[in-house]
């Protein structure tokens, strides 16, 4: 079978920024359950600061804050908390 040359670079590549996209996600899910869960009925606050806090604490990732910020809003719209 012949391959192309990078095929498999560029796959593995491709595969590992798809990981880190999901893990920064589950981070921000993460931060607005418990966030949610602070709040106990009151305003919910929850930061970028705090999906990165999560995302350093259990993925060892450093999340810039501008995706955290971007990602923070797209799921709290989703979960409709926006």
């Amino acid at each position: 079978m012949i391959g192309w040359r990078g095929q498999r670079d560029r796959r593995a590549a491709r595969r590992g920024a798809e990981h880190e996209g999901r893990r920064v996600v589950v981070a921000a899910d993460w931060a607005i359950t418990l966030a949610v869960r602070r709040a106990a009925g009151g305003p919910l606050r929850v930061t970028p600061a705090d999906v990165q806090e999560w995302a350093a604490e259990h993925f060892l990732l450093d999340v810039p804050a501008d995706l955290a910020a971007d990602v923070l809003t797209a799921r709290l719209r989703l979960r409709g908390h926006a």
